[in-house]
This record gives C-alpha cells, structure tokens and sequence, in this order.
C-alpha cells in the first residue's frame, strides 16, 4: 500500500468521478484506475462500485468503511514529511465563501491575528462545492459554507444565523414589512444565496421574469443599487460591509426567506499538528458570535422554516 494509492482512492471518494480526481492529480485516467485496482487486489475487497454508462462512481461497504483509516494515514503520512518543520510552523487554513471572508468575519480574522501572531492565517475564498473538497482533502483546515456537507469524513457543525433584508437606494419606494408582491423582477439585483433562498425566490418571483443583472458575490451589489427603485436581498453582515455607500437603506420583508445558517466544517481526522490552533480559532470564533449583534449563536429551531414573529422583523 503506497501513499499515491491512498491519495488516489481520496481523490476519488472526493470527486466521485475519475476524470475530476485524475484532473486534480495531474495524471492519466488510466494510472487513477490502475493505482486504485492495485490498492484493491492488497485489500482484497472492492472499493468502488464501476457501472456502465455511469459517469460518477460510488463507495462500496468497504470503501466507506476505509474512508477514515485512509484519512488517518494520509495525515500520518503528510506529518512525517514536514516532521522537521512541524514544530516552528503554525499555520491554519482557511476557506470560506465571500459573504463570510469579506464581510461577517473580518473582525474576528484581525482579532485573531492580533492575539495569536505565531498562528498564520491563510485565508481562502471559494464556492461551497470547493470547500467542501478542500475539507475532505485536509488542504484546508476550516471551511464556512453556507450548505451541510456530503461527506462522511467531514464534522458540519451549525454556528450562527443570520436574517435576510431588502436593500435598496435610499430614494426608493419601498418601506419596513414590504410586501414581496410589491417588488418588480426586473428591478432586482439577484444573488444566489442558497437552496432555501432559491425555493423562497421561486415562489415570489415567477422564473421567466428575468432580473436586471445577477452577480456572484455579496460585495458586487452595492455596484448596481444607485438607481432608485433597483432592489436586492442580502443578509445584515454584507449589509453592513456595504453601509460606507451612504445611498443605500435596508428595510424588513414581510415574508422573508428563511435565516442563513452558516456552517462550520472541519475534517474528522485532522493532522494532529493543527489540533491545537484549529482549537484556539474556534474558541475566538464563540466569543466573536457570541458579541456580535448582527449574527445568532445556532439554536435548533432555526433550521425551520416557520419562524417565531418576533425574528423575522
């Protein structure tokens, strides 16, 4: 058993796909096939189950259950390589999606910088998808995403909430408690905030109504908001990283889409070496949620749609 043949069989259990896991090796198809052919014969159990027609593959019984101990070695295996460094390195990774690195927790990265300068933050922006492998894969540490995970070697633990608000030019129309009904399609500035938004957008506004222009990420809005009348939805965090554009107001919807939960995940076999740091960054993110008054610590209700009065104003 070899460390490529782990690395490969990981690869593959990430991307679910040989083309996807030989891309992010940088080698052929045919050496993915051949190197995970050779880590089964060893075992002597199949790991993948190969169909035809199938472009995506799926862990057996045993591959599942190889999941960890294959996690376990690959972390083992990346210590031994950087054993002479290990003890005067400290670094933590850390991934993210925009709204969350450029807005909710730049505080708490500054603060943490300030009070812990022998940790170095590596501070990475992705889409979810991305972090999810990068989790999976031990290149990052911790990972903020805004969907749970798929993987069953990654902890996705809920952190905090946040509420959705329209925002908008200061000279528009529009009001607290607006009403959904009220706002045209072709005057918003759409960002895909997640399935939950997506489902509550579907249901006000009809797809083949187009908007004005969509954009990716949160801090793109305030580019398109200076004509009145012009709308978007985003959560308070962005709203408040945005607020330096004196033109722009916020207001409550009177059906709003459901709260944001932020998701924090981290690998269940982390490389002993970061144990510590990514302990002290989640005792400084508690405290940061704790006393920051835009975002809710998670609580169990807030993964229902229906939520008390009092929250959604």
């Amino acid at each position: 058993m070899t460390n490529e043949q782990i690395e490969t069989f990981m690869a593959v259990m990430t991307y679910g796909n040989i083309t996807l896991a030989s891309n992010f090796l940088h080698v052929s198809q045919s050496t993915v096939s051949s190197r995970i052919q050779l880590l089964e014969e060893e075992l002597g159990t199949p790991l993948l189950i190969r169909g035809k027609g199938h472009r995506n593959i799926e862990l057996t019984a045993y591959g599942q259950a190889f999941v960890p101990m294959a996690s376990q070695w690959s972390s083992i295996f990346l210590d031994s390589r950087n054993l002479r460094t290990l003890a005067n390195i400290h670094t933590l990774t850390v991934a993210g999606v925009d709204a969350v690195n450029n807005c909710t927790f730049v505080p708490l990265f500054n603060h943490h910088i300030e009070r812990h300068p022998d940790i170095r933050l590596q501070i990475r922006t992705h889409h979810s998808d991305e972090i999810h492998g990068l989790i999976s894969n031990r290149t990052a540490d911790i990972g903020f995403v805004f969907s749970r995970s798929p993987y069953p070697n990654i902890i996705s633990r809920p952190v905090y909430r946040e509420l959705m608000y329209l925002i908008c030019h200061k000279d528009s129309p529009y009001h607290d408690d607006m009403p959904c009904t009220k706002l045209q399609p072709e005057d918003e500035i759409y960002l895909h905030w997640g399935l939950d938004f997506q489902q509550w957008h579907n249901r006000f506004f009809p797809p083949e109504r187009y908007p004005i222009v969509s954009v990716n990420t949160g801090s793109m809005l305030q580019h398109y908001l200076d004509v009145p009348g012009r709308w978007a939805v985003a959560p308070m965090s962005v709203i408040r990283a945005i607020s330096h554009r004196t033109n722009l107001k916020y207001y409550t919807l009177s059906e709003p889409p459901s709260p944001r939960i932020c998701y924090m995940l981290t690998n269940r076999y982390p490389p002993q070496r970061k144990k510590d740091a990514i302990d002290i960054f989640v005792e400084e993110l508690e405290i940061f949620i704790a006393g920051n008054n835009d975002i809710c610590t998670f609580e169990a209700w807030m993964l229902e749609h229906n939520l008390p009065p009092a929250l959604t104003t």
